[in-house]
């Protein structure tokens, strides 16, 4: 059990390693969107745009909500990775120094662009909220309150599956920019859920948490799918609330009930009959969704080969977006591997697919026919490749009892 246990310490730390650099890159992302730079604004900024970004300024309410979003879990990230033998002052002491450091790159990066000023209150508010984190979490350990930690079925936790995940989370949180609509929320509760139905919608999140929940399946060990599964669905739920352009539907959340007596005859299913059941469940629903609203006609398709879809479309309208796309194509690839097909196989049925259906999109008005999606999946199938080979040495290098 011992042996378990640390084992399992050590996958969580690399998954740990991972879900904070994912962090970071969503907190650059969140920082420099809309990307709109201009290197000349930075031989432009001279003393007095200086003085007026070490000038104290009331922050703005969303920028309060942008520091508890991002800084907060980077906090508990990075002193939950800072070595033990420290000691608690020592170590959030070191997290308000990578939370000042990171939060200074940024500002920095932030005199090039045209919509972004550089401020030290942002630098002040966005250490003190990683090292309150940080003073937080090693406080409630020490008291004992740390959470069970989910036990991993294996020492090493697949990569692919990881990425899956964090695109899943990176859809519902698009362009990452903290929205204070919620507090209005809370005295009209009616309006934080949009109502509109569309079957289209409802497949694609269906399929969603099907495949979720295999992924889920494939890391951790029984007693721990349901907690994890569950805090990750409410945390996304709660991220389309929070989030710009993101609205929290009916359609996924009659998708995840839905989908909750298939994700336990995954979770309970044999191991290969696991995944050719999420198989036989999340793709054909996925199907549906890109295809709906099956509003064909006979006018000239559309093929913009070249073009590349918005970050998020939303699962509610039009055609999905890069996000979207990049989760369910990279986990129908990832999930056909498990199931354990072949690899050429995979590759093959899977090109061969998104090409029809992208060219059934063509003959949609407002649709059109794109090579992302062929993209994503030879994408997926190098990392799906490079995972088992790395597997496969690792097999090889360890002796066997």
């Amino acid at each position: 059990m011992n042996i378990r246990g640390s084992a399992s310490e050590r996958a969580l730390r690399r998954a740990t390693v991972w879900l904070l650099s994912f962090t970071v890159l969503f907190m650059f992302y969140a920082s420099l969107y809309p990307f709109d730079f201009d290197i000349g604004r930075l031989g432009a900024f001279g003393a007095d745009d200086l003085a007026r970004s070490l000038t104290w300024r009331k922050p703005p309410r969303t920028d309060l909500v942008a520091n508890l979003i991002f800084y907060l879990p980077f906090g508990a990230l990075v002193a939950s990775l800072t070595p033990r033998r420290w000691g608690v002052v020592r170590r959030v002491l070191f997290t308000l120094g990578v939370g000042a450091a990171l939060s200074t790159l940024i500002e920095c990066l932030q005199v090039t662009t045209t919509t972004r000023d550089p401020s030290i209150t942002d630098v002040i508010l966005n250490a003190l909220s990683a090292g309150s984190a940080a003073l937080l979490a090693l406080s409630a350990r020490g008291l004992g309150l740390q959470p069970a930690l989910p036990e991993l079925r294996s020492a090493r936790a697949d990569v692919v599956a990881v990425l899956i995940i964090a695109i899943w989370i990176a859809s519902h949180a698009a362009p990452f920019m903290p929205t204070t609509r919620f507090v209005w929320y809370f005295s009209n509760p009616e309006r934080a859920l949009d109502w509109h139905w569309s079957s289209g919608a409802f497949a694609g999140f269906f399929a969603s948490y099907i495949l979720v929940g295999a992924v889920l399946r494939s890391q951790l060990r029984p007693q721990s799918f349901w907690r994890l599964f569950f805090a990750l669905a409410a945390l996304v739920l709660i991220a389309r609330i929070v989030f710009r352009e993101q609205r929290l539907e009916l359609n996924e959340c009659l998708a995840l009930l839905l989908a909750l007596p298939m994700i336990w005859q995954v979770l309970h299913a044999p191991e290969q009959a696991a995944y050719r059941l999420a198989v036989v469940w999340a793709l054909p629903a996925f199907v549906f969704f890109a295809l709906a609203p099956f509003a064909f006609s006979a006018q000239v398709p559309r093929f913009e080969w070249t073009t590349l879809p918005p970050l998020t479309a939303r699962l509610g309208s039009g055609d999905p977006g890069l996000l979207e796309m990049a989760f369910f194509y990279t986990g129908a690839v990832w999930l056909l591997r498990e199931a354990r097909l072949s690899l050429k196989a995979t590759v093959i049925g899977m090109l061969t697919t998104t090409l029809l259906v992208e060219i059934a999109q063509a003959w949609q008005p407002g649709r059109s026919a794109q090579l992302f999606g062929p993209a994503v999946v030879l994408a997926a199938a190098a990392l799906v490749w490079a995972r088992d080979r790395i597997n496969l040495t690792a097999r090889r290098i360890v002796p066997s009892d």
